[in-house]
């Protein structure tokens, strides 16, 4: 049977009611400029294999929650890293997009953001073509913390569908659709 329903994106309610009850935490501009400008320098950081940039800007016991794995400590998060850039890193990009960052109650600050991940070069791991592919797409959850400076302390990716270029069986992909929430009851990580 065909319905006209289709999912919602699994998006924190905080950040929609932050519009509107104004809860949170009043953000300056320059928190939030600082705020948006860690949400992308991670994602360079990362595909750029600058560990040390990641490292100086998540806390200590940061939590890494994603379908790939789930680590907490920056140092475990590196070395999760540091382990798979063959298969996870080369001739990929990822890429943060709708970027809206908010404070919340505990004083701390949430960016929320689609994350695109783009196969832009040809590996061995991945299907030779002439265009640059999208290869997943989720929606990226950081929570920061201010530290002297916004330092990231949690970071979810949530909802990631991952296209068939990508080299995963059926099961797999349903794993990385699910909301992060879910996921622990259905399968463990990848990694």
């Amino acid at each position: 049977m065909f319905t006209s329903k289709k999912p919602s994106a699994n998006i924190p309610a905080a950040l929609f009611a932050s519009y509107i009850q104004k809860d949170g935490i009043k953000l300056s501009a320059e928190d939030k400029l600082e705020l948006i400008e860690k949400t992308q320098l991670f994602e360079l950081a990362l595909d750029a294999r600058h560990f040390d940039v990641i490292e100086a800007i998540v806390t200590d016991n940061f939590i890494y929650d994603h379908a790939l794995a789930y680590r907490e400590g920056k140092k475990a998060h590196t070395e999760f890293w540091q382990a798979n850039q063959a298969v996870l890193l080369d001739g990929i990009r990822h890429q943060p997009v709708n970027i809206i960052v908010y404070g919340e109650a505990d004083e701390t600050a949430t960016s929320v953001s689609y994350l695109n991940v783009l196969k832009f070069a040809d590996t061995s791991e991945l299907v030779a073509s002439d265009n640059p592919l999208l290869i997943a797409h989720g929606i990226q959850v950081m929570n920061f913390r201010k530290e002297n400076e916004w330092k990231l302390a949690r970071l979810t990716i949530d909802q990631m569908a991952v296209s068939q270029v990508f080299p995963i069986d059926d099961a797999t992909r349903h794993y990385f659709a699910a909301k992060a929430s879910e996921r622990n009851q259905i399968r463990q990580p990848l990694f």
